[in-house]
């Protein structure tokens, strides 16, 4: 894996971007994107939406070098996260929707694959359920449709960042390898450095805690492909994985073996994966 990750940091410095990074302004606040790779004409672009307390690089690094190679694949740093500097407000799914469309509207993209992993993935669901129109396929990394398809005690434990979690949620919680690229990555990229940290974690618990995501009906209505992925060992649990392939038609399930929430979006699995739903998607 760190080899892996190792080649692929390589791979962004050094391949040709489309429009490079670059900034939106939605609403008088400017959000944050990069394009990789090419267009292709019989190739949807791929959009990644990055995990909470993350950003694109930290989340997809390892991911873009395998989907950029044949179409253009655009990373968002969401509200708060990476180079997008925090506005005033909360970040809801919503803010956040809007935010993303008015990235895609900037680059005259109609319809993307969208590929999302934890509040990526949480977001995923906003835009198929709300905008099905733009989506080409939704893949949902560790991520439910609401707070009944997470871990109870992740739930308390957003809801009461005082309580000790048990072993066996410390287990499947970032590691402090994971905690400190975080950390490096608010101080290398963040406008106000690691001192939006706080601020952005007092946010995000205040959006988990809140009565988010989408009915079964609304999940049920989403017309697109989807692929849903978690973890064995993850922080959705897989009932509820179960629950929302049986709600979607036309959908996928993937359980990873021996994978945390945090490992799952650089399983070795997942490039080959994604590019099978896209071909099947593209290619009926």
């Amino acid at each position: 894996m760190r080899r892996r990750l190792a080649l692929a940091a390589v791979f962004l410095a050094a391949m040709p971007l489309c429009a490079g990074a670059e900034t939106v302004s939605v609403d008088g606040h400017d959000i944050w994107y990069h394009v990789y790779g090419k267009p292709a004409a019989d190739r949807s672009p791929i959009l990644l939406l990055h995990g909470g307390m993350m950003n694109t690089e930290l989340t997809w690094s390892g991911l873009i070098p395998d989907l950029a190679q044949d179409r253009m694949v655009i990373g968002i740093d969401q509200q708060g996260h990476g180079h997008s500097a925090d506005r005033n407000g909360p970040i809801t799914l919503d803010s956040m929707r809007a935010d993303t469309l008015g990235v895609l509207d900037a680059l005259g993209l109609s319809k993307v694959h969208v590929v999302g992993f934890s509040l990526g993935g949480m977001l995923g669901f906003e835009l198929a359920a709300e905008n099905p129109g733009r989506i080409a396929s939704l893949t949902v990394i560790s991520a439910p449709q609401g707070n009944d398809g997470f871990l109870p005690e992740l739930v308390e434990l957003n809801r009461n960042p005082t309580q000790t979690p048990s072993p066996e949620l410390v287990e499947r919680l970032p590691s402090p390898k994971d905690i400190l690229g975080i950390r490096s990555s608010f101080q290398t990229q963040n406008p106000k450095g690691t001192g939006a940290i706080v601020p952005l974690m007092k946010k995000l618990r205040a959006l988990l805690a809140s009565d988010w995501g989408q009915s079964d009906k609304d999940i049920a209505a989403i017309p697109a492909p989807v692929l849903i992925v978690i973890g064995d060992r993850d922080f959705v649990l897989p009932a509820h994985a179960l629950h929302l392939r049986d709600l979607i038609a036309d959908s996928w399930l993937a359980i990873l073996p021996d994978t945390t929430h945090m490992e799952a979006p650089q399983h070795p699995a997942l490039p080959e994966m994604l590019r099978n739903r896209f071909q099947t998607t593209e290619n009926p």
